[in-house]
């Protein structure tokens, strides 16, 4: 299943539900052209992520981390980590398949879950992991996507029991050479600053001030933790809350939603969206029929 836009909170968190109560996983076809935005955006989940490249090169944004992989390639990311996706190529694609922990760990107070599960899940330096075909670590994942999708007879165990081979790999290299760690509280609350007030006008003092450094510190800290400027996030966030009000109202204007999500004028909405989605606002509209 391919997903075009992802639905997230106020704080970045993802709300999309992963599989169900009773089998909480589900796979992902991704296939990033074919995104609202060309682009997967900031987000983190409490499921854990694994990623194999289908096609093509993906930059994926780990916290302050960068890594490029190819076809072939993949990448393990933890819960709660602040991860994005960007193609190289033209035809980057990728699986993707978010997992809770509970599908691993099992029963509460379990061996497995209490001494191989939870303390990794809640260590926030184990942020990502890659790895490439060696092992068998893409071949299982490629079973694991083929089983959720087909859903053969008896397939909840064979994913759970592939998953768990997954994840033991995972924890038994060298987390530390490949895992990010770092402050990201005061990151989360630049975030959390933004998205409360995305549709006011920002000024780059008060929000330095919030967070009790200067304008120049706040700017290097965002640049490097988020691979962009302060203000390119902004009007990112901006454009993805604006698509909700485009297709949710057939009736509010162009001009409005842009006064509304915080954009100084209906030229420079357009300007922004068409950069980042590739059509304007209305044919944005049309494409998704909702006019």
């Amino acid at each position: 299943m391919q997903v075009y836009d992802i639905d997230i909170n106020e704080n970045k968190m993802e709300t999309t539900p992963h599989g169900t109560d009773d089998f909480p996983i589900a796979v992902y076809d991704t296939i990033l052209s074919r995104n609202v935005l060309g682009f997967v955006d900031w987000h983190w989940h409490s499921e854990l992520q694994f990623c194999c490249v289908t096609a093509g090169r993906v930059l994926f944004k780990i916290n302050g981390s960068s890594e490029e992989i190819g076809e072939g390639g993949g990448i393990f990311v933890n819960s709660g980590i602040l991860h994005s996706a960007r193609p190289l190529t033209e035809d980057a694609s990728y699986i993707c398949i978010d997992a809770s922990p509970e599908i691993i760990g099992g029963f509460k107070n379990s061996a497995v879950r209490t001494k191989y599960v939870e303390p990794f899940v809640n260590d926030s330096a184990f942020s990502y992991v890659l790895f490439d075909g060696r092992n068998g670590m893409t071949d299982r994942l490629r079973t694991v996507y083929r089983l959720v999708t087909e859903k053969p007879f008896a397939y909840e165990a064979e994913t759970t029991a592939q998953l768990i081979m997954c994840w033991k790999e995972i924890i038994s290299r060298s987390c530390q050479e490949h895992s990010q760690g770092g402050d990201y509280a005061r990151l989360k609350e630049i975030l959390s600053y933004i998205h409360s007030r995305y549709r006011e006008k920002i000024v780059l003092k008060d929000l330095s001030e919030q967070i009790h450094v200067c304008p120049s510190e706040c700017c290097r800290y965002f640049k490097k933790h988020m691979g962009c400027t302060i203000f390119e996030y902004i009007n990112n966030y901006r454009i993805n809350r604006s698509t909700e009000a485009l297709l949710a109202d057939e009736g509010i204007s162009v001009s409005r939603i842009a006064y509304e999500y915080g954009f100084g004028s209906t030229s420079y909405y357009i300007e922004k969206f068409r950069k980042k989605t590739g059509m304007t606002p209305l044919a944005y509209r049309r494409a998704n029929r909702c006019i």
